[in-house]
């Protein structure tokens, strides 16, 4: 290893990192998390984002409910699902498009103003599926790098924009740095940049921040700029396989996006599964507490150990692990633990999803061993 932390050391942090979360596991609800001393077992993933909790009590009791109707289109229950997103966000239900996922409305977006060959202004590093979904109908990419703190930097984007722009695209917590950009640049940035092209803010990972109102762009949908936001009911609210989500925006670019979604319908298990975790506060509260508990405990490790990190702030970190992302992912595998892909132009850096209390002591216990192999 390159720092100068001993295995007494190591052994007096992980140790007392195990109990914490040990201990943070304890004082929850035992049918969302594992008992304490219960080991994970068989590979564990940290390398997809998804919720490791899986869906609330209650959405999972509304997939069973609805399974007797998975033969329908549930075409009015959809139409009830979009008009309880719409009183919940504050606005109508013509603001609202549902989708397979965020990634539908996301992609629909880039289809709709970047079909005919116009750009995209998007970060490098940042996720990918927008820029490269509209790059393959035709438009094309403006990148535009990260700054010191490997967080959107919003002014050499400003300065990218050219008459050929159809979108700015924002992922907000960034994918996969984790990096917030505050709310008041961001508005500010909102409300200038859209008086001459659409800017699109997704809000995947929104949801697991402190303060999710004070973030969020949905003020600046409500006050009529040409701003989209996009929600996904994948990660907090543990669906990621029954593909939901929506995007809100001003009706008249709402019903825009709409035209260009692949599929009309979503299915009715999916439909029931995010109405009743939509009005689960409980478990979101949950969720957001203990990936905050996890993310705090990587950074702790990452401190102890030496190695650089990003102030992520979505159900993921992003370290430095001074190795190969090939050699990373081999030594993590050793360990019974799975992380995620190389991230150019950081491709050596890793992102580590926040797993489960148990799976984080997992991890806990294994970094020293894998940054000291």
């Amino acid at each position: 290893m390159s720092n100068n932390i001993n295995r007494r050391d190591l052994f007096k942090f992980t140790s007392g990192a195990a109990v914490g979360l040990a201990l943070a596991g304890a004082r929850v609800n035992s049918g969302w998390a594992a008992e304490p001393d219960e080991r994970p077992t068989g590979p564990i993933s940290l390398s997809g984002n998804e919720n490791s909790y899986g869906p609330s009590p209650a959405a999972r009791e509304a997939i069973n409910e609805a399974q007797g109707k998975a033969n329908r289109y549930g075409y009015a229950q959809q139409l009830e699902f979009v008009k309880k997103i719409a009183e919940k966000e504050g606005v109508t239900p013509e603001h609202i498009v549902l989708g397979s996922g965020s990634s539908e409305v996301l992609c629909a977006t880039g289809l709709a103003y970047c079909r005919n060959g116009s750009d995209t202004v998007a970060a490098d590093l940042g996720f990918g599926l927008v820029p490269g979904y509209t790059s393959a109908v035709g438009g094309d990419i403006n990148w535009v790098p990260l700054d010191d703190e490997m967080r959107h930097d919003l002014n050499a984007m400003d300065q990218r924009i050219t008459q050929g722009t159809g979108i700015v695209y924002i992922c907000n917590p960034n994918n996969p740095t984790g990096t917030l950009v505050g709310s008041a640049e961001l508005r500010d940035f909102c409300a200038s940049v859209s008086r001459r092209v659409v800017v699109l803010v997704d809000e995947a990972y929104l949801e697991y921040s402190d303060d999710f109102n004070g973030l969020t762009m949905l003020d600046m949908v409500k006050q009529g700029h040409n701003v989209v936001v996009t929600r996904t009911f994948s990660k907090i609210h543990g669906l990621a396989g029954l593909r939901m989500g929506y995007a809100i925006a001003r009706p008249d670019i709402a019903e825009r996006i709409a035209r260009y979604k692949m599929c009309k319908f979503q299915g009715p298990l999916g439909v029931a599964a995010a109405a009743a975790s939509l009005e689960d506060t409980e478990f979101q509260d949950f969720c957001r507490a203990r990936v905050k508990e996890g993310r705090e405990l990587v950074h702790e490790l990452c401190n102890t150990l030496g190695i650089a990190y990003t102030q992520a702030e979505g159900n993921f970190a992003f370290i430095d692990p001074k190795m190969t992302n090939q050699a990373f992912q081999q030594r993590m595998r050793s360990h019974g633990l799975r992380a995620a892909r190389p991230f150019p132009p950081k491709p050596d850096w890793a992102r580590v999803t926040i797993g489960t209390t148990e799976e984080m002591q997992v991890f806990a216990e294994a970094l020293p061993k894998i940054l000291s192999a």
